[in-house]
């Protein structure tokens, strides 16, 4: 049998899913949280069972937000509030659910516009080679045009059309772009020759440290289940060498948006294996401004809920599945979409 031989679609397609969902669920789901915690609701429910269920305890459902240190189920509003004035604030997807893509645009306008932060928008779709091109094209074309130039859908990425709401809030709020990812000609290089196939200045600027072996074996881990265990387990490293430096390059872009005049921070749209407090995009943070505080940094995932019934994950499961209980502080739980298996697809050949 012929060695598989990875493609940059395999290379980037690890954290990718198919998905849709319906707004009346989402603003259903709001609607129940918002009855549940009412103390009318408190009171009636009482008196009518005695005892008062914890809606904390709840299974997840689409539409419903958990502050995961607080250890409770919040309205949006109170999401932007607890946002508010943070530096970087980094808003994990799965890449083709249009939802997701709503929900991102609708917090980035939202918390634009409720503090006093300036912050520009990072992409992790869109790669630093492209940056002259995204800031020639940014105010001059409408957004519908932004994806098709600078050749969004041919580079793998699902429709623009979806993403496009958070482009239009970020112009609506006269947000900077800014391009994020590693250019996707250096991935092939980097698999074979690790860093030393980056170019000086790029590899100056990210400084890339010896990787933590644990970190490195969640990301050896992560990445044979994301590639239903078709790599050889020879490559593993070099495809967790090329995640980390990506989730570098991410937090890099974000923390030099942030010394730009009249920037404060930077959003982050990226997938959700990115975002993670421990292991992504904030790590490396952390690492560029070592003196920054904790709460300066905030991850928001969202998350498809599993379908209700008696074997419904629990909200503290949700978050185990990203690794570790607090590599993310707020999840925002949404419909998912019917999907066929991801492995038929996979494009790493036989």
């Amino acid at each position: 049998m012929q060695q598989p031989t990875p493609s940059q679609h395999s290379i980037r397609s690890w954290t990718r899913v198919f998905t849709r969902g319906v707004s009346a669920v989402v603003l259903a789901s709001a609607v129940l949280l918002a009855v549940l915690v009412s103390p009318a609701a408190a009171q009636d429910n009482s008196s009518a069972q005695g005892t008062l269920p914890d809606v904390n305890s709840l299974p997840p459902a689409p539409g419903l937000i958990f502050d995961v240190k607080a250890g409770e189920y919040i309205m949006f509003d109170v999401l932007v509030q607890r946002l508010s004035d943070r530096k970087y604030v980094l808003i994990g997807e799965k890449h083709d659910n249009p939802i997701h893509h709503h929900h991102q645009a609708q917090l980035v306008d939202a918390l634009s516009k409720a503090d006093e932060q300036e912050r520009a928008i990072v992409w992790e779709m869109f790669t630093r080679d492209q940056q002259v091109t995204l800031d020639d094209s940014w105010q001059e074309i409408p957004i519908a045009e932004l994806g098709p130039a600078l050749a969004w859908e041919d580079r793998g990425w699902p429709s623009w059309h979806d993403y496009a709401p958070i482009a239009q809030a970020a112009r609506d709020n006269g947000l900077m772009m800014v391009a994020g990812n590693l250019p996707d000609d250096l991935l092939k290089p980097m698999i074979s020759d690790g860093n030393d196939a980056l170019p000086d200045d790029l590899a100056a600027k990210l400084d890339l440290p010896d990787m933590p072996t644990d970190m490195l074996d969640r990301f050896n881990v992560e990445i044979a289940e994301g590639h239903c265990n078709m790599l050889p387990e020879s490559m593993l490293g070099s495809f967790s060498a090329v995640q980390f430096a990506r989730d570098a390059s991410l937090a890099r872009a974000m923390t030099d948006a942030a010394k730009i005049d009249g920037i404060d921070g930077a959003f982050l749209i990226a997938g959700a294996m990115h975002v993670r407090n421990s292991i992504a995009a904030p790590w490396h943070i952390k690492r560029f401004e070592p003196d920054i505080e904790m709460r300066d940094i905030a991850v928001v995932s969202l998350i498809e809920a599993d379908d209700p019934g008696p074997d419904a994950s629990l909200v503290e499961d949700y978050a185990m599945r990203f690794g570790a209980p607090d590599d993310i502080d707020f999840m925002w739980f949404t419909n998912d979409i019917a999907r066929g298996d991801p492995c038929q697809n996979l494009g790493m050949g036989q």
